[in-house]
């Protein structure tokens, strides 16, 4: 709700069956109304109303009448024979529910009317009202300005618009009608009837011929811009002049059903009959067997696809017109000849090929049955056989065995025995192997002991034993201090390999065979003359000295351990001292000397090996080692 230059505006929602602004007017449904054809001119019935004063039209949105207007006579309503009529009730309640309580009230009715059609509107009017024709502006405003009057014509019970009045098209009419009823109102009519052609009826029927033939009704729609025929059950057609027929299916058994134009009498329909049905309304299954399409005694069955022959043995086709050829699906395999025999139609007989048997020639012939291989097994192999022949045999039947020896396979003059599959060779003495091609080293099955060498010599085998050992198989370790090697009082150690002399000191050499004796350098310079200090300096001296020569002896004696000696002292010399001059050989000495003693980490020395003169006592002219003396760096 709300406001506009002063005038309070508003919306109202209409309750069904009700619209316009204000709710007041009445929405009626065509279908509320039929048409209806009196039979004889209604009586007119003079009312007398109060009409406007004057011819001019009221005001555009008010309609009043005077009481002291003229009350004009309407005249009667003249139907024709036949005359078609819309009636139209008042519908005085609902005009009632809209305002009870104000004086005037609206009411509109939009109807849509065969041409040719008078419209009745069912009313208890009071005075003889005018009814102006206004155009669309004047109707959706209720304006009679630029309107035409015209007045009611009067029947009994309501007032009549003539049919004459309604050409086709649309036709806007607004009239005031005070109803006779107590506290009735003054009701503005706002009547609208849309007139369209009718195809109700068909061309050259008289007036009084009924609608639709009088088997339907004549409606319409908003879409439509005619009325047109809705037909009753069973009738067709534009003016359902028709009877259908097929409305009720009469055709059986999924027939077409075609309606013939006959009119009301009669079966005016044909039935179109699915394949295998007859009759009138195809209710009757077709006998295809009736005319015996079967052939040399075949038994007929119908169905709806037709008959079904069923042939009798060795005939076949639709009618079992065709005699059946027993050979034609080649019964016979493995190419054997079928030919017809026997007294039945489907009887004949197969001419085997060689190696096949039975009835139609599928079975292999069985030559295996006599067991022809001697020395095998017999498999067939078509129209023949094969013998799978055991190790050691062969030939067509497994007759024939195998001479393996037949090849040499044996060596070294040895004899080959043949056997089944096999063979054997016997050896000559010197020989084995599966050929005799292994020969016998009699050094095979002799084992030297403490590394020994073995040597053959025909069949006897012999150890060469290395020094040290001796046996049959050099199993004995030879004791070499036996022979007492070491001199002057050495001892003898026996090794594996040899033998060691300990020495007495003053004597050196593989067997202790090297005597030291020193002389000093100056024969005038004696102990006597000698200072004290001096004295206790040389005896130092001599001390060390003593200690590196025990050091040297130990040492020879270790790398004389390693020399294979066999009582030859010169290479017993020549394998310690390497045949080279004795100074050379002693600084080699002191070398290895210093090594074995302080070692790499030791605290730096150095030992000089200075000559001096000296005389030589040792037996067999063996040279003397030089004195030596240290000198700190």
């Amino acid at each position: 709700i709300g406001e506009a230059e002063g005038v309070p505006t508003y919306t109202c929602d209409c309750s069904e069956g009700y619209e316009g602004p204000k709710c007041d007017q009445i929405v009626l449904a065509v279908a509320e109304w039929e048409p209806i054809s009196p039979s004889a001119p209604e009586p007119a019935t003079p009312v007398t109303s109060t009409t406007p004063a004057a011819t001019q039209p009221p005001h555009p949105t008010s309609v009043s009448t005077s009481p002291t207007s003229a009350t004009p006579t309407l005249s009667p309503w003249q139907p024709k024979t036949g005359q078609r009529l819309l009636m139209v009730p008042w519908e005085a309640d609902r005009v009632g529910q809209i305002a009870p309580a104000i004086l005037t009230a609206s009411l509109t009715l939009s109807l849509e009317v065969p041409e040719e059609t008078a419209v009745k509107l069912v009313v208890n009017a009071v005075g003889a009202p005018v009814l102006w024709r206004v155009n669309e502006e004047g109707f959706q405003r209720s304006s009679f300005i630029n309107g035409s009057k015209m007045w009611f014509l009067q029947a009994s019970n309501g007032l009549v618009v003539p049919d004459h009045a309604l050409p086709l098209g649309q036709n806007y009419f607004l009239s005031v009608i005070q109803v006779d009823a107590p506290t009735a109102p003054e009701v503005t009519l706002r009547l609208n009837l849309t007139v369209k052609a009718s195809n109700c009826v068909e061309p050259g029927s008289s007036f009084s011929d009924p609608q639709c033939s009088g088997k339907g009704k004549c409606v319409t729609q908003p879409s439509e811009s005619t009325f047109f025929c809705e037909c009753d059950d069973s009738y067709t057609g534009i003016f359902c002049e028709e009877l259908d027929a097929c409305q009720h299916r009469p055709c059986r058994n999924n027939a077409t059903c075609t309606d013939v134009r006959q009119g009301d009498e009669g079966h005016n329909f044909t039935c179109t009959c699915q394949p295998g049905y007859e009759g009138e309304r195809c209710q009757l299954l077709v006998n295809h067997c009736l005319s015996q399409p079967c052939e040399n005694g075949a038994t007929c069955s119908s169905s709806l696809a037709g008959p079904t022959c069923i042939c009798p043995e060795g005939y076949q086709g639709p009618t079992c017109e065709l005699k059946v050829d027993p050979c034609a699906s080649g019964p016979c395999h493995n190419n054997g000849t079928c030919s017809p025999q026997g007294p039945s139609p489907l009887g004949f007989a197969c001419s085997c090929t060689t190696g096949f048997t039975g009835p139609t020639c599928a079975q292999l012939v069985d030559f295996c049955a006599l067991n022809p291989c001697a020395h095998g097994v017999c498999r067939s192999a078509g129209n023949s056989y094969r013998c799978l022949c055991v190790p050691g045999y062969h030939g067509l039947y497994c007759e024939e065995e195998y001479n393996e020896c037949l090849s040499a396979p044996c060596q070294n003059y040895a004899t080959c025995q043949d056997l089944i599959n096999a063979y054997e060779c016997v050896c000559t003495p010197q020989f084995e192997g599966i050929h005799c091609e292994i020969f016998k080293d009699p050094c095979l099955k002799m084992r030297c002991f403490n590394g020994g060498h073995c040597e053959s010599s025909g069949k006897n085998a012999s150890c060469t034993c290395p020094p040290g050992y001796t046996g049959e198989r050099c199993e004995v370790d030879i004791n070499e201090c036996e022979s007492n090697p070491c001199h002057h009082g050495g001892t003898c150690i026996d090794q594996s390999h040899g033998y060691t002399c300990h020495c007495h000191p003053g004597w050196v050499g593989p067997v202790c065979e090297i005597h030291l004796q020193w002389k000093p350098p100056h024969s005038e310079e004696t102990l006597p003359n000698m200072p004290r200090h001096s004295l206790y300096i040389i005896i130092g001296a001599l001390c060390v000295a003593f200690v590196l020569m025990l050091i040297i002896l130990i040492v020879g004696i270790c790398r004389i351990s390693r020399i294979e000696y066999q009582g030859s002292s010169c290479h017993a010399y020549q394998e310690f001292y390497n045949c080279r001059s004795i100074d050379s050989e002693f600084s080699n000495a002191i070398a290895s000397i210093r090594h074995a003693r302080f070692g790499k980490k030791s605290r730096p020395a150095m030992y000089d090996a200075t000559p001096i003169s000296y005389e030589d006592y040792s037996p067999d002219d063996k040279p003397l080692v030089t004195l030596i003396k240290t000198k700190d760096l």
